[in-house]
């Protein structure tokens, strides 16, 4: 059978963007290769005409399309599932976190044929088994199967427990030495599923309790195939000269990850990063990162406020663990990047503020800033729709990214607030790290809070920080300039 996979890789607004290797796709592509099936890729990264898209299917000719499905790209899902149709009498199954969590939502599309909800890895491998057989495909358990005004909706299988019984990822799918990150030399790879903490603007605890096996959740490759794979990886493409592992949470098994070490050290000793939570940023895991090569840890801050982050985003942290945490490894020379959120249900000028500020302190060595986006199947969800943050009409519009806008109507916060902070947030945090550096510094920082909750301070800034950012541009791009001719001239032949 030919299986064409749809990757609407929209996500980023960088005019440079190649692609994201998406594991998910390359490890069903390694299923179905093993299988004997024929796999091909359809990865955009800018919309495309359905014209475009049209010749592309009735090129490859594909007896089922798959598309891999977010909520921000549903909707260019359904539209170019309807172009397939038109095109070609291939069925579509749509996978991924967005039709798992609202599969009747995804269902109802005219034009998709079956939703698999969950782990596709054994449920895409059984429909294209009995497809090219020509049996029924309407019992296979993960998937719900349309059949005229019929859904067969069937239940979830376990999830593989055995991470190390899945093949290792199909890069070759992928226009692999192109993409964003491997053209600059960094490999990106994922060992481990899941996440066993219940963070409640993350979907992820909703989908450990869809599962019939929800303790098994969190699996993770065993440390010997973990190296093998990278091995496998660098000598096809020898110029991966850094790893990044992107999974969830890896390092949660201490045990692991000692096993880990030494292995990474004696046979890898890449520079790598990681994500990793502030309660597991303890002396014993930092020290091994360090031993094993780790060079940038990605944590997961969100709030400086204490309450948002116990009592709204259920992290299970404080400001003073994070602090600590990111002392803890900077002490031993690891970089430190902190992922944050504002616009968060209950958060106020006040709130986002402290966020802006503890980056300031924490001196994280990169600040990465998101507008919270209340995604359906998750706790926030819920309580942003009865407390009525998010209106009927807002729900059904879906920003292209979490770097947008914000969609809901929040009593505490405008939304042009919001955008504000989300603007200038590095530009703050800078300039609250200069304030932390002068004597009387809690008189001049009272004095910037008390400018900046300003309820009108997006319309102030207009006037006033617009332009100052404007000629820093210039500035900075005239010293670029500067600079590029004077590397072009000495390393001019004479």
């Amino acid at each position: 059978m030919r299986i064409t996979f749809v990757y609407p890789d929209l996500a980023s607004d960088d005019p440079h963007y190649t692609g994201y290797f998406h594991h998910g796709i390359a490890v069903l592509s390694a299923i179905l290769k093993k299988a004997g099936h024929q796999t091909n890729l359809i990865q955009f990264t800018k919309e495309i005409s359905n014209n475009e898209f049209q010749e592309k299917i009735k090129t490859l000719k594909p007896d089922l399309i798959g598309f891999s499905c977010t909520s921000h790209v549903f909707s260019f899902v359904q539209k170019y599932a309807q172009a397939a149709k038109e095109v070609s009498q291939a069925l579509i199954v749509c996978g991924g976190v967005h039709p798992t969590v609202c599969p009747e939502e995804v269902i109802k599309d005219k034009n998709i044929d079956i939703v698999c909800r969950g782990e596709g890895d054994l449920a895409l491998l059984e429909l294209c088994q009995k497809m090219e057989k020509g049996k029924s495909i309407e019992k296979i358990e993960n998937l719900w199967v349309k059949k005229g005004e019929k859904v067969f909706k069937n239940k979830l299988r376990p999830v593989v427990s055995d991470f190390d019984s899945l093949p290792f990822p199909d890069r070759e799918i992928f226009n692999y030495t192109n993409l964003n990150l491997e053209k600059t030399g960094v490999g990106t790879f994922i060992f481990s599923r899941g996440c066993p903490y219940q963070c409640t603007f993350c979907c992820e605890s909703t989908l450990r309790n869809l599962y019939p096996d929800p303790e098994n959740y969190h699996r993770s490759r065993s440390p010997r195939l973990v190296i093998k794979e990278i091995k496998e990886i660098r000598k096809k493409y020898p110029f991966i000269n850094f790893i990044r592992l992107d999974d969830d949470l890896l390092f949660t098994r201490i045990d692991w990850l000692k096993e880990f070490v030494p292995l990474y050290q004696n046979e890898v000793a890449l520079p790598f990063s990681a994500d990793i939570r502030v309660n597991l940023m303890t002396e014993e895991r930092l020290s091994l990162l360090k031993q094993a090569g780790c060079h940038l840890l990605r944590v997961g801050v969100e709030s400086g406020d204490d309450f948002i982050l116990k009592e709204i985003l259920k992290k299970g942290i404080t400001v003073l663990g994070i602090k600590k945490a990111f002392e803890a490894a900077k002490k031993r020379g690891i970089k430190v990047q902190a992922y944050n959120m504002m616009g968060v249900p209950y958060e106020g000028s006040q709130e986002i503020l402290k966020t802006i500020k503890l980056n300031a302190q924490i001196k994280a060595d990169l600040s990465v800033v998101s507008i919270f986006y209340p995604y359906k199947g998750t706790y926030l969800h819920e309580l942003c729709r009865q407390k009525e943050f998010l209106s009927e009409q807002e729900s059904q519009k879906i920003p292209k990214n979490y770097y947008s806008y914000s969609v809901l109507s929040l009593p505490t916060i405008r939304k042009e607030q919001i955008n504000f902070f989300f603007r200038y947030f590095y530009l703050l945090k800078r300039f609250y790290g200069f304030l932390f550096k002068i004597p009387f510094c809690k008189f001049f920082i009272f004095i910037a809070d008390k400018f900046f909750s300003f309820k009108y301070v997006p319309e102030l800034a207009i006037i006033t920080l617009d332009p100052v950012k404007s000629v820093m541009r210039r500035v900075l791009a005239k010293k670029d300039k500067q600079s590029q001719r004077k590397k072009d001239t000495e390393v001019r032949p004479e």
